[in-house]
């Protein structure tokens, strides 16, 4: 049944159901047009990826490092590592979800990839912990999982030349959730641009030049009080995280925090046009440890 939509509705509440629409390799092509249908109406995309910790370090405090090294560090470990899970949510202006039974339930995708092995590639071992003690099974997604690279990647960029985000990309890992969906789309042997700037202009060219925001940047920068940087923090904060949801904190679920919380940030602080502008593409902190 295709997912009915109202207008007239605005953030779910409490008692309203999201429904993480689970994808693997047996099901991401019907799921695929299912997002391909809804791209017109929905021209919002919230975005989180879930990946094996960052296995490259500052030697010193992170604060203390400059910006290129920030970047050489995002580079190195992007490079390094592969995504484990990607969790998007489509949103209208008014931050209506698509969905179904009647706009009973409101639907969000969680991406589960094949491509990380933890018996071979690298991860650091407390960050698999904790997508463990989250409900990540590693042994599933590598079984039944879709090949990042291989299928959701050009599956991606056919989405971005479609309008996926054409009002907006909001991402919760900033330079990381970019990178990320960079290194999906360019697929098998894409390496990291070697500086920021050249990095911020492959992302300007594959999404199309769509306004990109960052919950970070977008907290630390609000006129009125300083907010404590972090998903976790910035949401609890604004009282953006009143929703009930049939999966664990994994990746689908965070990309509806990320939704939420970019529209308290906008209602709140940017609420016109020219202030939300200032923050687009404000990517200054995204390599912030």
């Amino acid at each position: 049944m295709a997912p009915s939509d109202s207008s007239s509705e605005r953030t779910p509440s409490p008692l309203q159901r999201v429904e993480v629409r689970q994808v693997w390799a047996h099901n991401f092509d019907s799921e695929a047009k299912l997002i391909e249908s809804l791209l017109p109406k929905f021209r919002y995309v919230a975005v989180d990826t879930e990946f094996p910790g960052t296995v490259y370090r500052p030697a010193g405090p992170a604060y203390k490092l400059e910006p290129a090294e920030r970047y050489r560090l995002l580079r190195c470990n992007v490079d390094a590592l592969h995504p484990v899970q990607l969790g998007l949510t489509l949103f209208d202006a008014g931050c209506v979800l698509p969905g179904g039974h009647g706009g009973a339930t409101r639907y969000v995708w969680q991406f589960n990839f094949s491509d990380f092995d933890v018996r071979r590639h690298r991860h650091v071992v407390e960050s698999v912990a904790a997508l463990r003690s989250r409900g990540v099974d590693l042994d599933r997604t590598r079984q039944y999982g879709v090949a990042a690279a291989a299928v959701f990647g050009p599956r991606l960029r056919k989405w971005t030349r479609a309008g996926l985000g054409r009002a907006g990309v909001v991402t919760s890992h900033g330079g990381y959730d970019l990178a990320y969906l960079v290194k999906m789309m360019f697929g098998t042997g894409f390496r990291m641009s070697g500086s920021a700037a050249e990095f911020n202009a492959v992302v300007k060219s594959v999404l199309h030049r769509r306004r990109v925001f960052d919950i970070g940047e977008m907290a630390r920068l609000c006129p009125h009080e300083h907010l404590h940087r972090g998903l976790d923090s910035i949401a609890g904060q604004l009282n953006a995280a009143r929703f009930a949801a049939d999966a664990a904190r994994q990746a689908g679920y965070d990309s509806l925090r990320t939704c939420y919380t970019f529209m308290k940030l906008r209602e709140i602080y940017f609420d016109d046009d020219g202030k939300l502008a200032g923050v687009d593409g404000i990517l200054a902190e995204v390599t912030a440890f």
